[in-house]
């Protein structure tokens, strides 16, 4: 079955790329007039990636997916890295009355004494007037898609951190560790104050 899914992600992945082209139009379009978009992108799961995610276990052993191809939510996702982390909540408010969203999540570490990835992370609906033509005649598609909502802090933590994590071998030192967080609570620092740096000169 790993292999199937793998074959049928292949064959289409061009309907994936058509309606990646189509959201990236909308989300565009709606937030043309929003102040403070840095970039708009999306992107589609690469085959060798969506093969790791649709054979992920659980820890007792069993397939996190038993339909990988319909219930995998990234398959397609975008992102929009605002300037300050109050335009975070304008531009969720805007995509909203576009997509019917399934769930929302701000994920953020869960010690309050931690820092690490921030983002803001939906999961809306495939509206059907979006969908190109073609996808109808194929079984099992997915039916959302994933958006992130980041700053521009967020991001130049979060790439970075992401890159080092899939290239680093085994345990980094203490040291290293340190560093990291460090370079987090700097990022979330300057997050916030940049936010109230502008609201503050706005209230002028």
């Amino acid at each position: 079955m790993d292999n199937d899914s793998l074959s049928l992600y292949k064959q289409r992945y061009h309907l994936l790329c058509s309606l990646c082209d189509n959201l990236t139009e909308v989300v565009k379009s709606d937030l043309s007039d929003v102040s403070h978009i840095d970039r708009i992108s999306f992107r589609v799961k690469d085959p060798g990636s969506f093969f790791v995610k649709a054979t992920a276990t659980l820890p007792d052993g069993e397939r996190k997916y038993s339909n990988p191809l319909r219930e995998i939510e990234d398959q397609i996702a975008g992102r929009v890295i605002v300037f300050y982390s109050s335009d975070i909540a304008t531009v969720s408010g805007v995509l909203e009355e576009t997509f019917r969203k399934v769930e929302s999540e701000a994920r953020e570490p869960e010690d309050v004494s931690s820092f690490g990835y921030e983002s803001y992370h939906h999961i809306f609906l495939i509206p059907e007037h979006h969908k190109p033509d073609g996808w109808e005649l194929e079984e099992s598609m997915p039916v959302t898609f994933e958006l992130q909502i980041r700053t521009l802090f967020m991001h130049a933590w979060a790439e970075p951190q992401h890159d080092l994590g899939y290239k680093g071998d085994g345990e980094i030192s203490r040291e290293t560790q340190r560093k990291l967080a460090w370079v987090a609570a700097s990022a979330w620092g300057a997050d916030r104050v940049m936010d109230e740096i502008y609201r503050e000169i706005m209230k002028r």
